[in-house]
């Protein structure tokens, strides 16, 4: 009060999980093993939070450990390198164990989907002429026929929250409220009947053939727009940009991210559509990939609340036009 300055308080701390680090009370980190975790401090009750990384001086991590193809498609494989001295590193994997599923180039990590089959093992290795570290993760080709079964995803999340999932993937080009067709992509991952995990894409015109292969930027939207059921600015039944979300229901009390881009930039990231193939009985299927940036509700705010979403799928592409009604 008055210009004053008042002692805090006693700071009490927190970490979580032990397994990768643990704090004592005056805050100090001890590092045990390989991982992410998250820092609490609490004071006069406020808390804030940080985020502490635990490494070995060579890191090599996948950022898709699985990866769900269609026969034709390519993706060159994405891997995280951390080091603690900045040295060169040479990048190798390993021979495809099934060629006929798929090759990988050995220096590259560039994948070619041969023909349905897996999932089949990939293994990365990293040398910085001292260490060396692998790692490891599996390709899936897929072929479906119709339209009539769901697809599959696998997506990952890096940040405060650290999501490796997989489940149905599903595409529509849906009527909006105008009668035009939009396009959207829902993967979702259901655990005992209970929505678990989700990522949505939504693109304001309809997927198209002679779009394919295309890459389509995926925009910022605010909250207050994503929630929004004014008719004309509704970001579902009347899209005027493309736009993303990222829900997690567990643990609790969840996570809901929307598409957000930099101070710079409002582009948040891209959807890669890689395939488009006619099915039996009408629709297509199609496959692709995704990379965008999300900020989480609840850290809205906060540096800490970015999420990096990244993920492929191979998707049966339907027509409804019962999602916007009225």
């Amino acid at each position: 009060m008055n210009g004053v300055h008042h002692p805090p308080g006693a700071v009490t701390w927190s970490i979580n999980p032990t397994a990768v680090a643990t704090i004592d009370a005056n805050g100090r980190v001890a590092g045990k093993s390989k991982g992410t975790a998250l820092v609490l401090a609490t004071v006069s009750g406020a808390t804030s939070a940080a985020v502490v990384l635990v490494s070995r001086p060579l890191e090599l991590t996948p950022l898709l450990d699985t990866i769900f193809l269609m026969p034709g498609d390519t993706i060159t494989v994405p891997v995280a390198i951390v080091q603690k001295n900045p040295v060169a590193t040479t990048l190798q994997f390993d021979p495809s164990p099934a060629p006929s599923v798929y090759t990988i180039d050995a220096n590259t990590g560039l994948v070619t989907a041969q023909a349905t089959g897996g999932p089949d093992l990939y293994r990365a290795h990293v040398s910085d002429g001292t260490n060396t570290v692998s790692d490891s993760g599996a390709i899936v080709v897929m072929s479906l026929t119709d339209t009539l079964g769901n697809g599959k995803f696998y997506m990952t999340a890096f940040g405060t929250a650290i999501r490796h999932q997989s489940g149905g993937a599903l595409a529509l080009n849906y009527a909006r409220l105008s009668g035009k067709l939009a396009f959207r992509l829902t993967d979702t991952l259901a655990i005992a009947g209970s929505l678990d995990e989700r990522v949505i894409i939504t693109l304001p015109d309809s997927l198209l053939p002679v779009q394919v292969p295309g890459t389509f930027e995926i925009d910022s939207i605010s909250p207050q727009e994503a929630t929004s059921t004014i008719s004309s600015v509704n970001p579902v039944c009347n899209p005027t940009r493309p736009w993303a979300f990222f829900g997690s229901l567990l643990p609790t009390p969840g996570i809901a991210a929307y598409s957000h881009g930099t101070p710079t930039d409002a582009v948040a990231g891209s959807l890669s559509i890689t395939q488009y193939a006619p099915a039996t009985g009408g629709g297509a299927i199609i496959s692709g990939r995704y990379l965008f940036r999300a900020q989480r509700l609840d850290l809205y705010g906060d540096p800490l609340g970015l999420e990096t979403i990244r993920g492929t799928f191979v998707a049966p592409l339907r027509e409804r036009h019962s999602t916007c009604q009225g």
